[in-house]
């Protein structure tokens, strides 16, 4: 480490000395007192390093003495300070760049809503908030009040029951704990049909029954009342009537019912259809916050009549963090159309696959499927298809009494 730094400050060179008087040159350096680093053997001489202070004692030597001594490199502190005064721009240029890094690690650049599970809209609001309240793009890191600017967040933004705003570096990290509140209890009165339907099944948990399995119910008819009426009991002996006593409870229980469900199709037997080409145009623009996107590709008019068009946007990121910069790239697929004809049993087919994969989707978390039929009817331009199936599912459906 001690030659580390007697080379930097001091200066160094290393030189190559040939000759027969080069073994008695380092004899005479070592004997002076300046240091040698690195010392070999050549074969017509030797090279090594020495102290920057070497260079005068060895071209005395070299004048009294038969030797070729040839300055191989040079470097340190003194050396690079000579340079440095003949390259005046090479001062202004690094003050600049001092100045520079300076300015820019001082201020935030980015801001960054690092909460897990938030949306995109959630994100934006939080850091668009947060720039109002004080943390703008460019403020000085000294000049940013953290307690003041989480107040004015939390005030703004109540959906949040905890917000925090770190520093690190030129980001500034928001991060906040969304507010859950406890739902309320709430007790049905009673339980209605969701559907109509014949009742195949009822499971009576709290309330009164109004329905028996069997019947045909509409939709919003009452199926399980939120009261139970039992007699009043009398005394041993008594020739009263007895009479009714009705308490009010909760409605809470299941009734299933097998439910008709229906969905209809058409398809034509002439058809025009888009199909893509591969062919396609491209324009690509540079989305700054909440500026307009700025276009640096694809300038020429689309050279398609017929296409779709297709937006893609990427977030640029930086350490992990969102930078406010987005890349909007719009693709333009070339399209042409074709007509298609289609066999009346063609027709019925593809009808009925289209009509059965809707019917899959609306009626896959109901309930199981107990009957299933379809009706077909044939017209001069294309098919009518309607398939019917009937699913046993459960039909309640918590009320109020007001509602």
């Amino acid at each position: 480490m001690s030659d580390f730094i007697v080379r930097l400050f001091a200066g160094w060179i290393k030189v190559q000395a040939q000759g027969d008087d080069a073994q008695p040159l380092v004899t005479f350096l070592v004997s002076t007192g300046f240091r040698l680093w690195s010392l070999q053997p050549t074969e017509a001489g030797y090279t090594f390093y020495t102290t920057l202070s070497a260079m005068s004692p060895i071209r005395a030597y070299m004048a009294e003495h038969s030797l070729e001594v040839h300055i191989l490199q040079q470097g340190g502190a003194p050396i690079e300070w000579n340079k440095s005064r003949r390259r005046p721009f090479l001062w202004v240029g690094l003050l600049t760049a001092i100045v520079l890094v300076v300015y820019v690690t001082s201020r935030i650049w980015v801001i960054d809503a690092s909460t897990p599970g938030l949306s995109l809209e959630a994100r934006q609001q939080l850091v668009t908030v947060a720039e109002d309240a004080g943390l703008g793009l460019g403020t000085v890191r000294s000049q940013i009040d953290l307690p003041k600017i989480r107040a004015i967040v939390a005030k703004q933004l109540p959906q949040y029951s905890w917000i925090g705003i770190s520093l690190h570096g030129m980001v500034a990290i928001i991060q906040v704990v969304p507010l859950v509140s406890r739902p309320q209890l709430h007790i049905y009165s009673r339980i209605v049909a969701s559907a109509p339907g014949q009742v195949t099944r009822i499971l009576v948990y709290m309330g009164d029954p109004e329905v028996v399995v069997g019947d045909r119910v509409k939709a919003g008819q009452t199926l399980i009342q939120g009261a139970v009426t039992a007699p009043i009991p009398l005394p041993e002996g008594s020739e009263k009537k007895p009479g009714q006593d009705t308490i009010v409870t909760p409605a809470e229980g299941e009734v299933w019912a097998n439910v008709t469900h229906r969905v209809t199709v058409f398809q034509p037997l002439r058809q025009s259809i888009s199909y893509p080409t591969g062919k396609r145009y491209m324009r690509k623009f540079i989305w700054i916050q909440d500026a307009a996107p700025w276009q640096y590709w694809g300038w020429q008019p689309v050279p398609f009549h017929h296409y779709v068009e297709k937006k893609e946007i990427y977030l640029l990121r930086w350490e992990g963090v969102n930078l406010p910069v987005k890349v909007l790239k719009i693709v333009y697929n070339e399209t042409k159309t074709k007509v298609r004809r289609l066999q009346p049993g063609q027709a019925v087919a593809e009808a009925t696959q289209r009509a059965t994969s809707e019917m899959t989707r609306k009626v896959a978390a109901l309930g199981p499927v107990v009957q299933k039929s379809r009706q077909i009817r044939r017209t001069q331009n294309g098919v009518w298809v309607s398939i019917v199936w009937v699913v046993n599912q459960n039909i309640a459906l918590p009320k109020d009494r007001n509602r």
